[in-house]
């Protein structure tokens, strides 16, 4: 069974090492300002075994941006973010592919967005625009079917293969309350080329990831290390946030190796998933 290994949680391991941290949109001003930072992190998890990387584009959204008055730098950001992601691959010498990243708009772990799909998928449509030469996009952290089916439009215009990963609460649910099963009868999945869980907690996917199967598609995860995400949910800053102590490499390795026992064939890290998890991921494949 071939497994696509994708990289790890790139914002906090730029979060480490920036001198940026204060700043509302932290990953952007590293983007601007440490672009040398975001090369290094992207080559230590191309380095540590990881075949795709994901631009660092994660809060750069025109609407984020606007809500921080720094939407003149919409193209520049994302610019930048694809140069620090081809240099880490030139300079590692490896047939890396590049994931273009389509988020939420708003911001992570909220629930029903109060906007129409159009308006959103024209918004995710700019991201596209932007990024030609991408090999493929994933929309990642959906908690709701509707802003999942505007990323999908707008992803599949493209015309490159689309992954789709939806992030599920304590209950096993999306936060805007569906199931897996329930949130594949909201929309059409059919033209997607994998299905995923991501920024779940590692027990929340093993006792859900199987529901995946019922998409008829390659399916996946990528995990996150935090404690809890409930005080960013609530609107608080990212710096309220806790690693996990418990979740070490070979730990996540562990959950890992259970997603691929029911069928996973797409794996990788999210948040606080650094290079030497995605190293001893890549050790056991």
């Amino acid at each position: 069974m071939q497994i696509t290994l994708l990289d790890g949680g790139l914002g906090q391991e730029i979060y480490r090492r920036s001198k940026l941290t204060e700043a509302l949109l932290w990953s952007v001003e590293a983007m601007l300002k440490e672009p040398e930072i975001v090369t290094e992190v992207h080559l230590e998890f191309i380095l540590a075994g990881a075949e795709i990387c994901t631009l660092n584009t994660y809060v750069a959204t025109p609407t984020r941006l606007r809500n921080s008055n720094r939407e003149d730098d919409f193209e520049l950001i994302h610019s930048m973010a694809d140069q620090a992601v081809r240099e880490a691959i030139q300079n590692s010498k490896l047939p890396i592919k590049v994931a273009g990243c389509l988020p939420p708009l708003h911001g992570s772990y909220l629930g029903m967005p109060s906007r129409t799909k159009n308006s959103m998928s024209d918004e995710y449509a700019q991201i596209v625009q932007l990024h030609p030469t991408v090999d493929l996009w994933i929309i990642e952290t959906m908690t709701n079917p509707l802003e999942a089916e505007a990323a999908v439009t707008a992803g599949l215009e493209s015309g490159k293969p689309v992954f789709l990963a939806y992030r599920l609460e304590k209950n096993g649910k999306l936060k805007s309350g569906q199931t897996l099963r329930e949130v594949k009868g909201c929309f059409d999945h059919r033209d997607l080329n994998g299905i995923l869980i991501n920024c779940s907690e590692p027990e929340i996917i093993s006792d859900h990831i199987a529901e995946l199967s019922d998409f008829d598609m390659p399916f996946g995860a990528y995990g996150n290390g935090f404690v809890s995400v409930e005080p960013l949910a609530r609107g608080e800053s990212v710096f309220k946030l806790e690693a996990r102590e418990d979740l070490s490499p070979t730990k996540y390795a562990d959950y890992v190796d259970q997603w691929i026992s029911v069928g996973a064939t797409i794996v990788g890290g999210c948040c606080e998933i650094s290079p030497s998890h995605i190293q001893e991921v890549k050790r056991r494949l």
